[in-house]
């Protein structure tokens, strides 16, 4: 699987990708939006890697996100909750800091919910974004999501409870 925009490519993580990924699913300033309570191991993410290409047999999909070339690894982008039936699946995306503020995350974010909307054939995605992160949100916003609820006091950050918008992305059929 690959989806090539005008200055991203989204395909599927290789062996090739495993540090790296064990490395960002690994800094704990990602915890809290991902639930981790604890680190992977190394094989855990290999593992994941290698049975990661059927969002039908495991209701979720990790891409990576890299460069035109190929080469640089600008973070990975995830569908989950994958729900068929209902035609509905959540979008997770995280970027490398080094490639921040640059619009990469604009596009491979449209890319894939036009992945969504044309080949998985959904009615909608949805996002979870953190009160806290206006970044997020703006990202969300500027591909035509709408923030469709709050969850109050959501999830805690040491002594701190956080907010979360609900954010979807409804297709015309």
């Amino acid at each position: 699987m690959r989806i090539a925009g005008k200055d991203t490519v989204l395909d599927l993580p290789t062996e090739e990708d495993v540090d790296t990924i064990t490395a960002w699913e690994n800094d704990p300033s990602h915890w809290l939006v991902s639930d981790t309570l604890a680190p992977y191991s190394r094989e855990q993410i290999l593992d994941f890697v290698q049975q990661n290409d059927d969002i039908y047999e495991s209701g979720q999909l990790r891409l990576m996100i890299r460069s035109l070339d190929g080469v640089e690894r600008i973070g990975c982008i995830d569908l989950y909750g994958f729900d068929p039936k209902n035609r509905r699946v959540g979008v997770g995306i995280l970027v490398d800091p080094d490639f921040r503020g640059r619009g990469l995350a604009r596009e491979a974010l449209a890319l894939l919910v036009d992945y969504c909307k044309n080949d998985l054939e959904m009615h909608g995605v949805y996002a979870e974004v953190l009160s806290n992160n206006p970044s997020s949100q703006h990202l969300f916003e500027s591909v035509g999501f709408e923030q469709t609820g709050i969850r109050k006091e959501w999830l805690v950050d040491g002594s701190q409870y956080i907010d979360q918008f609900f954010y979807q992305k409804l297709f015309d059929r």
